[in-house]
């Protein structure tokens, strides 16, 4: 390739000329590494269809003839214990977590148990299934609970004072949320208790010891939060009421 002078004299610039050969110097080189890119890549990759049937034997059952990216349900949950394993209770919390863990824990309670080989502990008889299952139910519905119960704490002014009547409507308001929260923790309680029952029928014990305890207290009357709960309510009202009657007193 010539390069002609701007002057007009017709001579190739010898600068021009060594420019020309270090751009397509680098061009080969770019050329080069993208080939040995290329060849290595290849060298190392697989086809992801069959990365799961090296770890099976020779004769591989049907059932099994799906690519371990296909697995979705080892990642996506799907049944109770799944979105019960999503739970979780971080130790600076906030409003937007305890509502996402009953949203999860509702969603566990319409949802299909594993299969027994896959619970939660050791099942070997269909009696010990059932009182697990019973066991999970009620523990769910008690966290449900208690996760309402939290809410509503952070809406119930647990005392007013006499300076706190310019913000009198704000409180009633804020009071009348947590009313609203505690009513609806009520019914996972009472559910709760049915499966406590149900479980104790079955004469049996499992190997799921801090559930196993907390129905054990639930049956003995030890641990009850239906009294709890209606106090909680019975505070809320009562501080409504004096509210009402102080804003009223102050207008006259």
């Amino acid at each position: 390739m010539n390069y002609q002078d701007h002057s007009g004299t017709g001579e190739s610039s010898p600068a021009l000329s060594i420019v020309s050969m270090k751009m397509s110097q680098s061009k080969y080189y770019i050329l080069i590494i993208s080939l040995l890119c290329i060849f290595l890549t290849g060298i190392n990759a697989e086809d992801y269809q069959y990365q799961y049937f090296k770890e099976k034997k020779k004769f591989t059952p049907f059932s099994d003839y799906i690519p371990r990216v296909r697995l979705h349900f080892r990642t996506v949950p799907h049944y109770l214990e799944d979105y019960y394993e999503l739970y979780g209770m971080k130790q600076y919390y906030d409003e937007n977590s305890l509502r996402k863990n009953i949203a999860r824990l509702k969603t566990a309670l319409k949802c299909k148990f594993r299969h027994p080989s896959q619970a939660l502990v050791e099942i070997k008889r269909e009696d010990e299934y059932l009182r697990y299952r019973n066991l999970m139910f009620m523990h769910i519905n008690i966290l449900i609970m208690r996760n309402y119960l939290r809410i509503a704490a952070r809406y119930d002014k647990r005392r007013v004072y006499f300076y706190n009547l310019d913000f009198a409507k704000e409180i009633d308001e804020s009071l009348a949320i947590a009313k609203k929260l505690y009513t609806e923790s009520m019914p996972y309680w009472q559910e709760a208790k049915k499966y406590a029952q149900q479980a104790s029928a079955i004469k049996i014990t499992t190997d799921l010891g801090f559930i196993e305890s907390e129905r054990y207290a639930i049956i003995r009357d030890e641990l009850n939060y239906g009294k709890i709960i209606t106090g909680y309510i019975q505070n809320v009202e009562r501080k409504k009421n004096s509210l009402s009657a102080a804003i009223s007193r102050f207008r006259k």
